[in-house]
């Protein structure tokens, strides 16, 4: 068996050798590709493609591009291989090629590579294979994919592929590296540069402004000495222009208060007027209606005697009555009882009604009510609508009380809530003097409001001017003066300006601010000499001229004048409240 073995190796040996030596035709010993190719389709019918020729002697061959004799026989297993896998690829193509164009896409063609390399697929290699393609991206056709599909894999090729890959990385980030540094190196000597370049110019300009800088101050003197003097002459003349024309606005504010004063006095005058006629008018209608009263007062009164005879003469029937013997007398008792108590009952019905009448007339409150009351007492029939003439005349009364009492509260909600009430059930026709009093005071009121308004927003550093004169105008102290009068200092504290620099300078609860605002002018009028002294003190300036020489006396000014006024008002209206609500008791 080894000798048949041996034989059969001998006979192999001798034809390869043979036929290697038909093959080389120039006897150099070595064969070409094609020469292989040649040999190889001798010995398989059609043979592998000249591409597979030259791959399997690249595996095969020391110098891949000859074949000598001694590699001939591993070199024609090696075709052997490729060409028994190209069939078996062929036909496994031919299954991809579903539209049988003899081609498949690049990633059938990539999958196709994968599943046949396994683990040692190279990525490396299939991009260099598409981007080596004429075309890139076409379809792939069996002829370009044959070699590499029968090419044998080696991890270690793989590796050295990904080594390769990691080594032109890390030489890519390297250069990178390398180029970025040169690069900050080259920006940074260039900043260097242009920061050198960029102080010289600095100093060279630096150099010129300075220059320049000189010579402008030379001209800008020159032109400032020139403008300092018009600018003198045209301030003085601004000056004197301004003060024309405060002087002129001054005189004409001093104009318009004047007129204001004189129009808030003439209409003061007609209110008066008004307010007096009025008061003549309802005085004229209380007089009509007390005469009027008189004939119903003489029938209430004989309606009432008459009720007292009824009466007696019904009691005397009574007792006579009782002593009477026969039955006959009895029967004219009784008839003479019940004719009296009938007389008693009419009588005591006229006199009610006659006392409802004459408290209309008349519009006492007590009259008023006791007649409402024993009117429906008695539940008579109201044949002259006498009752709800009574009962508006008694919310009439309710009217006038809540009206006085704001008035006497002098708070401005309270006020105003009141004259509400008047309009709102229709009394103002029957109150006009007590509305036109109410109005006159709710526009007071206000006033004072703001008048307390203007003293809560003056300035602390507005008073301490005040108190900053060591010699006052004569005007400040004299409206400070007036102001301390009003406060309850005597006139003998105020005579020093010193002691009213120090009143001025109190603070907290003696504050001046604090007291003005806390102070109630009601506290004048049981000491209306002292307003009237404060008055003196202030008589011989207007508001303006005070303005002009301290804005803060003029506040002061305001306000005294306000407070006396107010003062003055109260204690004229004063006896007119007291006579009117008297007449309204009774």
């Amino acid at each position: 068996m080894t000798s048949k073995t041996t034989q059969g190796q001998e006979g192999r040996d001798k034809a390869v050798a043979d036929m290697f030596v038909m093959m080389d035709e120039k006897l150099t010993g070595e064969l070409l590709p094609q020469n292989v190719q040649a040999a190889h389709e001798m010995i398989r019918m059609g043979g592998i493609s000249l591409p597979q020729v030259k791959a399997a002697m690249q595996y095969t061959c020391l110098d891949p591009n000859v074949c000598e004799e001694w590699e001939f026989l591993d070199l024609l297993k090696e075709m052997d291989r490729r060409y028994y896998l190209v069939q078996d690829f062929r036909w496994e193509f031919s299954m991809l090629d579903v539209d049988a164009t003899d081609t498949i896409t690049e990633a059938q063609a990539r999958w196709f590579m994968q599943s046949v390399h396994g683990e040692q697929f190279s990525w490396q290699r299939w991009e260099s294979f598409t981007k080596s393609r004429p075309a890139p991206g076409t379809k792939v056709s069996f002829a370009e994919i044959e070699v590499d599909l029968c090419n044998i894999p080696c991890r270690t090729d793989v590796l050295l592929e990904v080594e390769e890959e990691k080594r032109k990385r890390e030489e890519a980030e390297r250069k990178k590296r390398l180029e970025q540094e040169k690069r900050k190196r080259m920006k940074e000597k260039l900043e260097q540069d242009k920061q050198k370049l960029l102080e010289e110019q600095k100093r060279i300009q630096e150099e010129k402004d300075r220059i320049a800088k000189e010579n402008k101050q030379k001209d800008d003197l020159a032109k400032t000495k020139a403008a300092e003097a018009q600018r003198i002459k045209e301030a003085e003349a601004e000056a004197l222009r301004r003060e024309e024309e405060e002087k002129k606005q001054r005189e004409e504010e001093r104009e318009r208060h004047r007129r204001e004063k004189e129009e808030n006095d003439r209409r003061k005058i007609e209110e008066e007027e008004k307010l007096e006629k009025l008061r003549q008018e309802a005085e004229e209608k209380r007089r009509k209606a007390e005469e009027e009263a008189k004939d119903i007062e003489a029938t209430a009164e004989a309606a009432a005697k008459e009720e007292a005879d009824a009466e007696h003469a019904a009691r005397e029937a009574v007792e006579l009555r009782k002593r009477a013997q026969d039955s006959k007398s009895k029967k004219e008792l009784e008839e003479k009882e019940a004719e009296a108590l009938r007389r008693q009952k009419e009588m005591k019905e006229k006199k009610i009604r006659a006392n409802l009448k004459v408290a209309i007339k008349k519009r006492k409150r007590v009259p008023l009510k006791t007649g409402v009351d024993e009117f429906k007492k008695a539940k008579l029939e109201d044949y002259d609508g006498d009752v709800p003439v009574a009962e508006q005349l008694l919310k009439l009364a309710s009217a006038k009380d809540r009206l006085n009492n704001a008035m006497d509260a002098r708070q401005v909600k309270q006020l105003e809530e009141a004259m509400k009430f008047v309009k709102t059930n229709g009394f103002e026709q029957d109150m006009q003097p007590e509305m036109i009093e109410a109005n006159n005071l709710l526009l007071r009121l206000r006033r004072l409001e703001r008048i307390r308004a203007e003293i809560l927003e003056l300035k602390q550093s507005t008073v301490a001017e005040i108190r900053s004169y060591s010699a006052p105008p004569v005007i400040v102290q004299s409206v400070m003066v007036g102001t301390f009068l009003l406060l309850g200092h005597a006139e003998k504290e105020t005579k020093e300006w010193k002691k009213v620099q120090a009143l001025v300078g109190k603070t907290g609860k003696e504050g001046l601010k604090r007291r003005c605002l806390e102070y109630d002018p009601a506290s004048l009028l049981t000491k209306m000499d002292i307003a009237n002294r404060a008055k003196e003190k202030m008589a011989a300036f207007e508001l303006d001229d005070v303005r002009d020489v301290s804005a803060g006396a003029a506040t002061f000014y305001l306000w005294a004048s306000n407070m006396i006024e107010e003062a003055e008002m109260m204690d004229a209206q004063k006896e007119r409240d007291s006579k009117s609500r008297m007449d309204d008791v009774l």
